[in-house]
């Protein structure tokens, strides 16, 4: 199982009332806003 697999199925263990297609959402949302933060982190100290 791939680490993206274990995570949407502990968030479902955790929250039951969720379907797959939400959680899948969730965890893709969430690794988008991860990005934007590593970019803009790597993009300031760029600028120095």
């Amino acid at each position: 199982m791939t680490k993206f697999d274990t995570r949407v199925e502990e968030l479902i263990a955790k929250h039951p009332h969720l379907t797959k297609d939400e959680a899948i959402k969730i965890i893709t949302e969430k690794n988008a806003r991860k990005k934007q933060k590593r970019q803009a982190r790597s993009n300031k100290g760029d600028a120095n």
